[in-house]
């Protein structure tokens, strides 16, 4: 239960961590970023074989970051209001939905709410600013519990993943609330509001493990939130409190290959680098089980929009992490799949909106095969004869490609040898000579994207609005790679 909510003010020598109101340029776009100190009670829960939670500690006190992007005027407010778990995996707050997204809400007037969805972070908080990040606090209320004896994620006992469940109700309490508590009342108050839940790799674990333990069977908490977007991730329940496991040993695994049952709109949209072992078991229009799964061939879980564009030269990061991509291979992966997220929300947003059901789109064709090594099924990805991935939600860098597209790379260890990163992508260029023969001119490659672009639009995979930019971004990319 949320008890107080704070704003945490900008000043010249203080400022939130994770901020995009410089890179995104929100003085021009007319937009602003708030950043506020929640302060409530949460309980802990251990879960029985069934995933049904229980309580172990009642009440205990949190205080937990939240990140608003907002129109600065009331009236371009669109009704949706997007709230991402910023994700944790490197220990740095990570907005990857917004950064391939923004462009999309910021046009809009989406609302964004990014909070805190682990205390991994913390530290990370700590260092950057101490003064403004020292409340900030998830403490772990039964410390003399043994610890986990293995797990894919370090370990604080000082702190308890698990109040993150009641965090989340109540962060969605928070912004339905009709009094001044609520720091979105002005906008609420002015139009019915819809609000989506979205994560994006570990935090899917996260969505999947509320819903299946904390929503799916229980009616007061069906429409807590109006849908969710699950975004480079797999089926898998995330622990439910510090001290408990993965059943898995990867957070992508299938956890149970199904849908886990969200009665609103849930829809999951993957890169190449999870779909093989994220294998859904199908789109679903069930009640209680609405479910899509989109899928994007060429592209990669790490790429260059969402990690080398967007955190280069970041005053905010330490150096290593300004310049992240280490592969040996070619390019970094620099699929345009931003727009697909585009698409995505589009279609959500119908879906809860309108009650249109979003469209069923083709999945990436893949070769599945039992390994007993895993005793599990395993696939891989099916190439055409460029070596790209085939089906999936296509764009016209796929139709008439200009490079091949990988899905991992491999990067140089301390030791001298190479690791394979099967996150982050690359790309190895067709030579000039050989898009001199592919397409002839850069002038009649750009017909032949504006033509794809034009066919994909109308089947759905493209927004009409984005059309334009996609187009003059793969040229741009056979351009860069030699056409002329």
């Amino acid at each position: 239960m949320v008890e107080k909510v704070r704003l945490v003010p900008e000043t010249e020598t203080s400022h939130p961590f994770a901020r995009a109101a410089v890179k995104c340029d929100f003085k021009k776009n007319g937009y602003v970023e708030e950043e506020y100190f929640v302060y409530g009670k949460a309980n802990l829960y251990d879960a029985d074989e069934d995933e049904r939670p229980s309580v172990i500690a009642a009440d205990v006190p949190y205080v937990n970051r939240m990140l608003i992007r907002r129109p600065a005027d009331v009236s371009r407010f669109s009704g949706n209001i997007v709230i991402e778990l910023l994700n944790p995996t490197a220990h740095i707050d990570i907005d990857r939905i917004w950064v391939n997204s923004w462009r999309y809400f910021v046009r809009h007037g989406d609302i964004f709410v990014g909070i805190v969805s682990k205390p991994d972070v913390f530290d990370s908080l700590y260092s950057f600013d101490q003064e403004r990040y020292r409340e900030i606090n998830w403490p772990n209320p039964l410390p003399d519990r043994k610890p986990p004896e293995e797990g894919m994620f370090a370990f604080n006992p000082q702190w308890e993943n698990g109040l993150l469940w009641d965090i989340m109700t109540d962060c969605s309490k928070l912004l339905r609330r009709e009094d001044d508590l609520n720091p979105l009342h002005a906008f609420t108050q002015s139009q019915k509001s819809y609000l989506y839940m979205t994560g994006w790799s570990q935090c899917t674990g996260f969505i999947n493990r509320y819903i299946r333990s904390f929503v799916a069977g229980n009616p007061a908490m069906r429409s807590i939130f109006d849908g969710y977007l699950n975004a480079g991730g797999g089926a898998q329940l995330a622990p439910i409190n510090s001290y408990a496991g993965y059943k898995h040993k990867q957070i992508f695994n299938i956890g149970g290959r199904g849908v886990f049952g969200a009665s609103v709109p849930f829809i999951a949209l993957n890169t190449e680098s999870e779909n093989p072992m994220a294998h859904w078991a199908g789109d679903s229009d069930t009640p209680g089980d609405l479910f899509r799964s989109y899928q994007i061939p060429g592209s990669s879980h790490d790429e260059k929009n969402n990690l080398d564009d967007w955190y280069r030269d970041d005053p905010d990061l330490p150096p290593e992490g300004r310049q992240p991509y280490r592969g040996i291979e070619g390019e970094v992966n620099n699929y345009p799949y931003t727009y697909l997220f585009h698409t995505t929300f589009a279609n959500l947003y119908r879906w809860v909106r309108d009650g249109i059901p979003a469209q069923h789109m083709p999945y990436i064709e893949v070769e599945r095969h039992f390994d007993p090594a895993v005793n599990d099924w395993v696939g891989e990805n099916l190439t055409d004869g460029f070596g790209n991935a085939v089906g999936g939600i296509r764009t016209a860098a796929l139709d008439y490609p200009t490079a091949r597209y990988y899905n991992w790379c491999h990067e140089p260890t301390p030791d001298g040898s190479l690791r394979e990163n099967w996150l982050y992508g690359h790309a190895d260029p067709f030579s000039p000579g050989m898009l001199q023969e592919l397409y002839g001119s850069l002038d009649h490659y750009r017909e032949l994207v504006e033509k794809a672009t034009a066919r994909h639009v109308e089947k759905g995979f493209v927004l009409a609005e984005d059309a334009a930019d996609l187009v003059d971004e793969v040229v741009a990319m056979a351009a860069a790679r030699g056409l002329k």
